[in-house]
């Protein structure tokens, strides 16, 4: 199953307690929804009170090995998608982790797309013209012309000296840059305020649940929770303050750039 379909961006009322458990109850509830499973119909078949099964659907209770088990086989989960929730669910009180990127995808369990999915907004950082961070939740660009991916508002900061229109041209990134610029969803950071960060920042944030920080390092992505997300946050914050308005900030870069995007 791909991991960002079927998430339901109406469920609103999850109350995980960390981002495992919020992926794994949104993955699981995700496959119920799609299979036209309600929720009496999996507490019969999982022999258990429909009151339980809709705690683990929306994250208040981390089911147990057992648990995982059934609901997978009920719920018809592809067999090489069970191990990635059974690690969910094993290390459901953690609250930060690294995924190292594979030769041929930089997000192999689909945990930074699901992440994405799942989030009511979402501020990106990058030092360069493009946010590399669309490369890596591979963001469709559909959602990057309509800027609201199903119902998540996508805002990216960037240097004002990171806008070097040298000749030449334009890369994906930069193009990709452009389209979100004449959206709105573009923010100049500058020249005399200090830069937030070094590599590129995203700043997930969620309706009922604490911001969620990635971390783009190139062949390692960090995700962070709680006090460490922290650290990212407030910095962000106080760029985002800031900021020229998304108004300035469009005109700024569709005058650079604007006639090869």
């Amino acid at each position: 199953m791909g991991t960002q379909e079927g998430f339901s961006r109406a469920r609103h009322d999850i109350r995980a307690k960390t981002a495992r458990s919020l992926l794994l109850s949104s993955e699981l509830d995700a496959v119920r929804v799609r299979h036209g499973v309600t929720t009496r119909a999996l507490a019969e078949a999982m022999d258990m009170s429909p009151a339980m099964v809709n705690r683990m659907m929306t994250g208040r209770r981390v089911p147990g090995p057992v648990e995982i088990g059934g609901l997978c086989a009920v719920l018809d989960v592809p067999p090489d998608r069970r191990p990635y929730l059974y690690g969910l669910a094993r290390e459901s009180e953690k609250k930060d982790w690294l995924i190292h990127a594979t030769p041929s995808d930089s997000d192999p369990n689909g945990t930074v797309r699901a992440l994405w999915s799942l989030a009511d907004a979402v501020d990106t950082y990058g030092v360069t013209g493009g946010p590399r961070v669309l490369g890596n939740a591979r963001v469709s660009p559909e959602a990057v012309q309509a800027r609201h991916a199903e119902d998540v508002v996508w805002t990216h900061y960037v240097p004002n000296r990171a806008l070097d229109g040298s000749g030449g041209e334009l890369d994906s990134q930069t193009k990709r840059l452009v389209r979100l610029a004449r959206l709105g969803g573009v923010r100049i950071i500058p020249d005399g305020v200090a830069p937030p960060f070094r590599h590129p920042v995203q700043v997930l944030r969620f309706r009922h649940f604490a911001p969620v920080v990635v971390l783009d390092l190139d062949y390692t992505v960090v995700i962070l929770e709680n006090e460490h997300a922290e650290h990212y946050v407030a910095p962000l914050r106080v760029a985002m303050g800031s900021a020229l308005s998304a108004g300035v900030s469009r005109e700024l870069v569709v005058r650079l750039w604007g006639g090869g995007a």
